[in-house]
């Protein structure tokens, strides 16, 4: 995945925090497909968290949910 780059720093930080997290997990989950998707479903809503927090829009990250099978919450 990319950085998410935002006009928002703190937004920005937190986006990368969470990419960062999103990859170790998977650096470290090697063929674990379910690890792969959970640390998937983690970095989605940590950037909507900080969406929501930063009065940011976050639809396109709650469809990315939906699409990894959570429902969008």
């Amino acid at each position: 995945m990319s950085v998410i780059q935002h006009e928002n720093k703190i937004h920005e930080k937190a986006c990368t925090i969470a990419e960062s997290n999103r990859q170790a997990v998977v650096n470290a989950a090697g063929s674990s497909a379910a690890a792969v998707k959970a640390a998937d479903v983690a970095f989605y809503r940590a950037v909507i968290a900080s969406c929501k927090t930063n009065s940011l829009p976050f639809s396109n990250f709650t469809y990315a949910l939906i699409d990894l099978g959570t429902g969008g919450a």
